[in-house]
C-alpha cells in the first residue's frame, strides 16, 4: 500500500533530508511555546497525511532550531503490514495490550502516576514498537478522525521514498508561503 505524506522541519533540516533521502531527528523534543512531541509509538518516523498540520510543525522545529525558514516535506510511503489505529481499535487499547505482552506476570509501570512522564512515556512508545514489531507489523496508520492520519514507520529506508519539499516558508513572515521544486543547497 502506498501513499504521500507530509512531514514539517526546520529548512537546515529540510536540505540535509532531501540530499541525503532519510530522516536522522526522532520525534522527541520540546518546543519553545510549551509544546512538546512525544514518540507515542517508540521511535520511527512520524509522518501526517495533512498539509496544514504538517506546517504548523514545520514552524514549531524552525523555531526550536533558529531557523528563519520552515519547511514541509513530501514522500512516497509504503507499508506491507500496517497496524491500524482508528475508533474501532484505540491508542489506549494498543497501549494496553502491548504493556499486557510485555509485563505478562511482572509490575508494569503505572501511566497514571508517573515518576517521569516524559521518560515513562518513552519507554511505553518502546514497549509499543517492540510489541508490534514482534507480530511482523512494520508501521501505523493511525485515523484520529475522519480527516486526519498520521502514518509512523519503523524502517525508513524500505517505507520512504522521493522525498522533496512541498512549501516553504519565513516564520516570520508565515503569510508568504511559497511551493517550491527544489531548496537551494
Amino acid at each position: 500500500m502506498e501513499r504521500k505524506a507530509y512531514r514539517g522541519v526546520s529548512y537546515g533540516e529540510a536540505k540535509k533530508v532531501v540530499l541525503e533521502q532519510k530522516y536522522e531527528r526522532s520525534e522527541l523534543r520540546a518546543f519553545t511555546n510549551g509544546a512538546a512531541a512525544r514518540s507515542l509509538f517508540g521511535q520511527g518516523i512520524y509522518l501526517i497525511n495533512d498539509l496544514g498540520l504538517a506546517a504548523q510543525y514545520a514552524f514549531c522545529h524552525a523555531e526550536v532550531e533558529g531557523d528563519e525558514t520552515a519547511v514541509v516535506l513530501h514522500q512516497k510511503i509504503c507499508f506491507n503490514h500496517p497496524f491500524i489505529l482508528n475508533y474501532q481499535f484505540s491508542e489506549a487499547r494498543l497501549r494496553k495490550d502491548a504493556l499486557r505482552w510485555k509485563y505478562a506476570g511482572k509490575h508494569a509501570p503505572d501511566p497514571v502516576h508517573p515518576p517521569d512522564s516524559l521518560e515513562l512515556s518513552r519507554q511505553i512508545g518502546s514497549t509499543i514498537k517492540d510489541y508490534l514489531l514482534a507480530f511482523s507489523y512494520d508501521g501505523i496508520i493511525y485515523h484520529v478522525d475522519d480527516e486526519i492520519i498520521y502514518y509512523v514507520l519503523y524502517d525508513q529506508q524500505k517505507q520512504i521514498r522521493d522525498i522533496d519539499v512541498e512549501i516553504a516558508f519565513n516564520i516570520k513572515k508565515p503569510c508568504k508561503v511559497e511551493r517550491v521544486d527544489s531548496l537551494l543547497l
